[in-house]
């Protein structure tokens, strides 16, 4: 982990969570720790919880399983940005990058916040110049 401060992509949740993934945890470890400061868009939970729901209709997990990972989640110390504040950057970062505008307010905080961006979203990786991504 290079920096102190970093903007975790839902992506990371879902592997931390669903998947155990040992790289994806440490992430969200450090921030629940207070080594390293996490932004994310407010999107991030409803992101989450989408891939909650498809774990749960693919028989990955059940539905208490997976409510029980969403509570935790947003248990995490995390400074979820509003959408309204991201929204005209993240437009003008997706038309110039090719990114949905959903993608882009993770770009918009990473640079907001001169963060390193947790992804496992390998276009998203090639968006921004200080990515970690968890392949």
């Amino acid at each position: 982990m290079k920096s102190a401060s970093a903007v975790i992509d839902a992506s990371v949740v879902v592997r931390a969570t669903v998947e155990q993934d040992g790289a994806a945890q440490d992430w969200l470890q450090a921030v629940a720790s207070g080594k390293v400061a996490g932004h994310v868009p407010d999107l991030i939970w409803l992101e989450y919880a989408n891939a909650l729901t498809r774990c749960v209709r693919q028989a990955v997990t059940s539905a208490e399983e997976a409510r029980e990972m969403l509570e935790l989640a947003l248990q995490l110390p995390l400074t979820a940005w509003p959408l309204g504040q991201l929204a005209v950057a993240a437009f003008a970062v997706s038309v110039e990058r090719g990114l949905s505008a959903y993608d882009a307010s993770y770009v918009v905080l990473a640079e907001a916040h001169d963060a390193t961006l947790v992804t496992a979203d390998r276009r998203l990786a090639t968006a921004y110049d200080r990515v970690e991504l968890l392949a």
